[in-house]
């Protein structure tokens, strides 16, 4: 019958971008074939010690985001609406609708919090979540 390919995918599971998708690629599977013994129960993986996990660090908030934050309750007061798409879609609105006087003070708050993010973290870079 028909197969259905991803439009980002290329004929023979290759990505747009040239590299072969590793759910597309065809795997002749006699490697793994080789190595299994029927009687053989699958071992379980030793257990590792816990390692301590590096708090993530978030980037800081950008103007928009800081509006947002401040605006959102009264937002949801204001509406009936509690989805969240809804109430994102009414204040991007309101943030077109301000003047650059009334966004200049988000920005100046947003300046402050990459400031005190860079004395806080010196040396991160948002990488470091990946």
């Amino acid at each position: 019958c028909c197969r259905f390919t991803h439009p980002l995918m290329l004929g023979s599971g290759m990505h747009t971008t040239g590299i072969p998708h590793p759910a597309i690629v065809p795997h002749s599977g006699k490697q793994e074939m080789e190595h299994y013994d029927r009687n053989m129960k699958p071992q379980p993986e030793p257990k590792r010690e816990k390692e301590a996990k590096k708090p993530t660090i978030k980037k800081p908030l950008n103007a928009f985001m800081l509006y947002m934050k401040e605006m959102r309750a009264k937002v949801i007061a204001e509406c009936t609406l509690k989805e969240s798409a809804a109430i994102n879609q009414i204040l991007g609105r309101r943030w077109h609708a301000l003047s650059r006087e009334e966004q200049a003070k988000y920005y100046e708050l947003a300046r402050k919090e990459r400031q005190l993010h860079m004395q806080l973290y010196p040396g991160w870079s948002a990488r470091d979540n990946y």
